[in-house]
């Protein structure tokens, strides 16, 4: 993955205050690849989504993305270098409408430009559609999500950062929601999961997190084949039959 390289993280520790949480994590990642974390709660996977993201400070280590390096970087600025992020809960205004949301992810551009974005984001989901003059707090949680991730795909990002997309869905929304996302050929994924099942089936490599260290790396199909492996680190109920 040298030339094809987007995101490259090298050897990076971040925490809370003084509470350190990833401890010297490296990963790469190809444009148009998709790589699932998979890891119990509390193994360090939101964190590490919100440091490449710049919502907490690395205390070691560097992060480049295309090239650039973004140690100090705003959260803007890597938002502008192609970077968007779908966070663990959603995070949407309940009282604004499908429609206003999703504009919310791309307010700095001109309205038709806005325009064609949202119909690019209703063409991967289409439920979508005859929504968009509701309000979004009154979405069932699949819907919710679907607007989360059309929010952040409204950007137009090269990465797409996933926390936790399947949290309290049920297993045939979940299909449907990474039915969608695998046709994002474009959009290189990083996905983190409790639902290691889904995001072993979607992604194309993983590593397992336990205790912010890497602990395991491999194909998503192999770590999916090898039950023993995640069982070890992120427990036998994550592997159940979707």
């Amino acid at each position: 993955m040298s030339e094809a390289v987007l995101l490259d993280v090298a050897g990076i520790s971040a925490g809370y205050r003084r509470v350190a949480i990833l401890h010297r994590i490296s990963l790469a990642l190809a444009a148009g690849e998709r790589l699932a974390v998979v890891g119990a709660n509390g193994a360090g996977k939101t964190t590490l989504l919100r440091a490449i993201m710049g919502q907490i400070p690395l205390s070691a280590g560097r992060i480049r993305f295309a090239g650039e390096v973004l140690d100090g970087a705003s959260i803007a600025r890597r938002a502008r270098a192609g970077l968007g992020y779908c966070p663990e809960g959603r995070q949407l205004f309940p009282l604004m409408s499908v429609a206003e949301n999703l504009e919310l992810g791309a307010a700095r551009v001109a309205a038709a430009e806005r325009r064609l974005r949202r119909e690019e984001v209703l063409a991967i989901f289409p439920r979508l559609r005859n929504l968009l003059s509701r309000e979004a707090g009154l979405l069932s949680g699949g819907e919710q999500q679907m607007v989360a991730i059309g929010r952040a795909l409204m950007g137009r990002p090269r990465l797409l950062l996933l926390d936790e997309p399947s949290t309290g869905l049920a297993p045939r929304i979940v299909h449907e929601l990474y039915a969608a996302l695998a046709g994002l050929a474009a959009v290189a994924i990083l996905v983190v999961e409790q639902n290691a099942r889904a995001a072993l089936r979607f992604a194309d490599r993983a590593i397992v997190l336990a205790d912010g260290a890497i602990v395991a790396a491999a194909p998503a199909a192999e770590l999916l084949n090898d039950p023993r492996v995640v069982e070890a680190y992120v427990g036998a109920g994550r592997m159940a039959p979707a």
